[in-house]
């Protein structure tokens, strides 16, 4: 059976100015770029988009934005998480008047909810009652989320219909896609991983649907799914070994979500680098890493 969602799936990261307003065009600008680059879908707001710095008409905005510039070409799935339960069922009221194909949510952190299993339930199920879209479970250790077992994740999409999908980020990920894929449960129809993309050989030989990830490089990541999907393990290895360099370039950046754009902006899909959560300069001695490593993968660049 062809999965609905499946492949590698890119984070569009927010892009701002100077006054750290989002620049709209260049948002639209980045959709379009994933898109070229072979990307398979397309997430936005979460972790790398910075979601938690945007404010709540610019989250309702922005998903039209996304929306509007993904044309229908490739799945977009809109970020929904919030503190609130009232909050959450309206952004997943706004992401299905916008379009999108599904919406994806991490459980409230660093609250009372996040230890609060009954509190989870009504959570997503609010969500799935408001958007009457897919929901994807992002799953993520604690502090950063709630670290939901397996068998939490299980008992959630069998008692809420929309909830068959989950973005696996544990710690030991690989471990955790085996553990999911090895219960067999018909209730869960897709298991995708995240945070890095240099998992997604080892996630796919698991038995992985995806991988979502930032898309500073989404014609590299997208190469590696497409190698083990038509199983030249060897290809996707040679990329996937590329891509290590690149990471390990970016390896103690002073500025989190920084490096990254600085990759958008030579590639010229961003005019600026900036962060709502921090901005510091990345340094001449640290950009000269940056630059080596993006010249090791630029061979590889499909745009």
């Amino acid at each position: 059976m062809t999965k609905r969602f499946r492949g590698y799936y890119a984070i569009a990261m927010t892009p701002f100015d100077a006054q750290r307003e989002i620049v709209w065009d260049e948002l639209r600008a980045e959709c379009d770029f994933v898109v070229r680059c072979g990307a398979h879908g397309l997430v936005w707001p979460v972790n790398d988009s910075e979601f938690t710095r945007l404010a709540f008409p610019e989250r309702i905005a922005g998903a039209q934005h996304v929306v509007d510039a993904g044309a229908g070409r490739i799945p977009v799935i809109i970020g929904v998480a919030d503190v609130a339960i009232p909050a959450a069922r309206a952004l997943a009221e706004s992401a299905a008047k916008a379009g999108a194909d599904a919406v994806v949510a991490l459980p409230p952190a660093r609250t009372t909810m996040a230890q609060d299993r009954d509190l989870i339930v009504q959570y997503y199920r609010a969500i799935a009652d408001a958007c009457g879209l897919p929901v994807f479970i992002q799953n993520l250790s604690v502090p950063a989320g709630a670290g939901l077992s397996s068998e939490f994740i299980i008992a959630l999409c069998e008692t809420i219909p929309l909830v068959r999908h989950v973005k696996e980020e544990r710690a030991l990920q690989r471990q955790c896609i085996s553990e999911l894929v090895a219960m067999n449960s018909p209730a869960l129809e897709s298991i995708f991983g995240g945070g890095t993309i240099l998992g997604m050989v080892g996630g796919h030989k698991r038995g992985a649907d995806g991988y979502m990830a930032a898309s500073y490089i989404p014609d590299i990541d997208a190469q590696i799914w497409d190698a083990m999907e038509t199983g030249d393990e060897a290809r996707a290895r040679e990329v996937e070994d590329a891509l290590a360099v690149m990471e390990k370039a970016k390896w103690g950046t002073p500025a989190p979500y920084v490096d990254r754009k600085q990759i958008l902006v030579w590639r010229g899909v961003f005019s600026e680098s900036y962060s709502r959560i921090n901005y510091r300069p990345l340094g001449d001695a640290f950009v000269d890493e940056l630059r080596y490593g993006y010249e090791r993968i630029a061979p590889y660049f499909r745009v």
